[in-house]
């Protein structure tokens, strides 16, 4: 049974095309069951970081790797991010975020003092997106939400912007390998691992 005072999250590995781990996503749990009950985006980004970076420590959550970390609109706006080791953290940004030209202003200004970037859950790309993808490192684009076809559509037009493309809820053998032959250099989903919970 856990405590008020246990504290809780899960992490994701990221591989590269060789499977070989070079990040984690950090995501928030309240409890251990599991399960996440986020009801506030900044409230449980902020909790998050509290765990990973203070009470947890960063080197027995994510050991020499980079941590991606969801941010919402509210915690992107906040100077609180910027306590974040920049050089050990991908900011991910919520697919909820409105970009706007004080969102575009707040990556570059983020970006300029070394944070990366990353774009969560993407799936097709409007006038909105083409600042952000200017300057991003990370598309994470959820397969599972594509056709084949449209997949290697939006593939193909990703490819005229300098970020690397992370193929995201990868769950068969038979999925992974045609991300792998689209070009994909980032994956991530169960077919590698569920998330695993941490406690302290």
């Amino acid at each position: 049974m856990s405590t008020h005072t246990d504290v809780f999250l899960a992490r994701q590995p990221i591989l590269d095309r060789q499977r070989k781990v070079v990040a984690y996503e950090l995501l928030f749990r309240d409890d251990d069951s599991g399960a996440a009950q986020v009801k506030d985006d900044a409230e449980a980004t902020a909790q998050l970081i509290a765990h990973a970076f203070t009470r947890l420590g960063l080197r027995s959550v994510i050991g020499g790797s980079a941590g991606f970390v969801n941010v919402d609109a509210e915690m992107l706006m906040s100077r609180r991010i910027e306590r974040l080791p920049r050089e050990r953290v991908v900011l991910e940004l919520l697919e909820t975020i409105e970009i706007n030209d004080d969102i575009v202003d707040r990556c570059a200004e983020l970006k300029h003092l070394g944070y990366r970037l990353a774009l969560d859950d993407f799936c097709a790309i409007d006038h909105h997106h083409e600042p952000l993808l200017e300057m991003v490192d990370i598309v994470k684009i959820d397969i599972l939400q594509l056709d084949q076809q449209a997949l290697e559509m939006l593939v193909k037009r990703l490819r005229l912007y300098p970020a690397k493309l992370l193929a995201e809820k990868v769950d068969t053998l038979e999925r992974a390998r045609h991300c792998v032959a689209l070009g994909f250099d980032l994956f991530q989903g169960f077919l590698f691992s569920r998330p695993t919970l941490l406690a302290a």
